[in-house]
Order: structure tokens, then sequence, then C-alpha cells
């Protein structure tokens, strides 16, 4: 696929598979995505108003063992550029990636890390603060390396709508609640203990299509407990539970607004809404926020003092497009070196 008409019909021709992972494309909003970060798509191949980019050579792509998205994602942009790929996946593997991925001839993937992938020209490196940290030990000093580490999301409902707190279970149970994606925390204006009460209730008929591992079960039941023990103690706590199962959970806390990750696995704290949003009302953890689902959508301006790098309405959070860029970075820019004439 020397060409970008070749790599474009290729992309197309496997739409039925990756649109499910990474968004609804054609033809035109592939090139379109190009102008946007690139000035010009024809820059690929030809000198445009004296300047070219030149593919970056072998892609080393690590992905994290959450879900496959990350790794169908990666894979597709540097596709769409040009480069060779290596990908790293999780030893417990991504079926639904490896069995799409063994008929294309521009990627190699192995679920062990091989001494001769340690000098990529690029390494896109998904996952937690360990693994970012292994590889960038591991690795050549001349490679670039683009991380994506630990995130979180979070909402903001300063007002309720018809098919919020539907819209909110999806946000938080869908893929198991694995991924910076997933909505993890909630901050609510208004009655919280009554907006708690209706998101157990659509919570209960959402119920998660991707079963918590033991890890993950073991996590809530903690959580749970030590809940359980801070009520006892008189905390400003309240807590909604499925019964029988560790499918999902709310916990109403009166006491802290900081941002912070909790267990996979269906689990949401929600918060009072602060009086305004900075580093210093949300904790440092808000360094790590992926994306914002923001209700209604036009109160976004709010949050600028935070400067989430994505804000979406509710029911979009696990619905990034193509077009998104992850932790505000241009991701088919990275993947290109520039050439000036002149």
């Amino acid at each position: 696929m020397k060409t970008l008409a070749e790599r474009i019909d290729f992309l197309l021709s496997h739409r039925e598979t990756l649109e499910k992972w990474v968004g609804a494309h054609d033809e035109s909003s592939l090139r379109k995505w190009l102008d946007a970060e690139l000035g010009d798509a024809r820059r690929l191949e030809e000198w445009i108003d004296g300047s070219k980019v030149v593919t970056r050579s072998t892609v080393l792509h690590v992905v994290s063992g959450n879900t496959p998205h990350a790794a169908f994602q990666s894979v597709f942009r540097a596709i769409l550029i040009g480069c060779e790929s290596w990908v790293k996946i999780p030893s417990s593997g991504h079926p639904e990636f490896e069995g799409w991925a063994s008929s294309v001839a521009s990627l190699t993937v192995g679920r062990d890390l091989p001494d001769d992938w340690k000098n990529p020209e690029t390494a896109v490196i998904y996952g937690g603060a360990e693994t970012v940290g292994f590889f960038r030990e591991w690795l050549s000093p001349e490679t670039r390396i683009i991380e994506h580490g630990p995130k979180l999301s979070a909402a903001f409902v300063f007002a309720g709508r018809d098919g919020i707190f539907r819209d909110l279970a999806e946000d938080i149970l869908r893929y198991g609640q694995r991924g910076c994606l997933s909505v993890q925390m909630i901050f609510v204006k208004g009655d919280a203990e009554d907006f708690c009460g209706k998101l157990a209730e659509a919570l209960e008929k959402r119920r998660p299509k991707i079963a918590a591992t033991l890890s993950e079960a073991g996590g809530v039941r903690n959580e749970r407990e030590t809940t359980r023990f801070r009520i006892a103690n008189g905390a400003e706590l309240k807590m909604w539970e499925s019964n029988g199962s560790v499918d999902w959970t709310v916990i109403l806390d009166r006491e802290d607004a900081q941002l912070r990750a909790g267990p996979s696995g269906g689990f949401v704290r929600v918060v009072p809404m602060p009086g305004n949003f900075s580093p210093e009302t949300l904790g440092s953890e808000i360094a790590f926020l992926s994306t914002a689902v923001v209700e209604p959508i036009s109160s976004a301006d709010l949050l600028e003092g935070i400067s989430p790098p994505r804000i979406c309405a509710a029911g979009q959070a696990q619905e990034p497009g193509i077009f998104w860029h992850p932790d505000g970075e241009m991701p088919l820019a990275g993947l290109v070196r520039w050439r000036d004439l002149g």
C-alpha cells in the first residue's frame, strides 16, 4: 500500500470490522482528517507550499489489556499515514484485534517483546505508569515516545434531561468500565441523593455485558466494605449497590470532592458540584482527566479552569470518533517528520 489512495481503499474495505473500534469514517472524512493535521493530505506524496511530510518508519504500539480500542485506533492511524507497525499486546491477548491483524501485511503482532523491537523510530505507548516507565528505560534513546499513560473520565451534571440516567449508565458500564473513557465519578448540581437513586435504577436496568474479573470484583468489594465502615462511624456517605453481585455500585460522598479513580466494574462516586473548578478544588488527579461528560453541553465553558482534553454529552463518552485528540495530542501529526523547501 504505497499510495495514500491504496491505504484509504484498504481501510474502507475493512470498515465493517473497524468502525466498532475507531468510529464511523469514509474517504471524505479520512482526507479531511489528514488535511486538518498536515495542512494538506497531499503533503504525504508531494511538495505543497514548500513543505512535505515523511512517514516515520516502524512504529511500536504498546497497548494495555483493558480493551482492544487502543490497538485498533493506533494501528488505524499508522496504516493511514503509511507506517510499518509492531504491536505489543498483553499476554492475555486481544482475540478480535489479533484475528483482524493477521490479514494485514504491514503489521507484526506479538504477546512477547523481542529484543529487536527496541529501536523503532517511534513508540506509541498506552498503559499505566509502570508500563510507561518500563518502556522509557527499555527503548533506545533515539526512539521518539508518544505516551498515553493512566487516565480517567468524569461527568459534570448541571441540569437533568430525559434519558440522562440511561446515557450515564452507558458511559459507566460499557466495556466493563475499563479504559480511560469510562466515567468513574460524577459531579452533580442539585439534589445529589435523588440523583443517585435514579442513577442506581438505570444501572440496574442496564447491567454490565462484560463480567468483572476476580481482581476487579475484589476491588469493588473492598471499596464497599470500606464505605460501610465509614458510614457506621458517622461519615456523610450513602451507598446503593447491586443485590448479590458487584455489577454496579453508587457512592454518594458529601465529604470529599477530589477527583480520583475507583475500581473498575460499574463503580461510580457521586459528589455535590463544587463552587468552582480548579486543581485546588478537584485535586491533583485532574491532570489525568481524559473526557468530561457535561450536561447540558452548553455548560462546557464552566470547565475552562481545568481545560479537559475532550468534552461530550452523556451517552457519548465511549464514542470519540476518529477526529479526537487523545490526551490533547494530534495523533497523525506525531507519525510524520516535516521537510521544508527554501
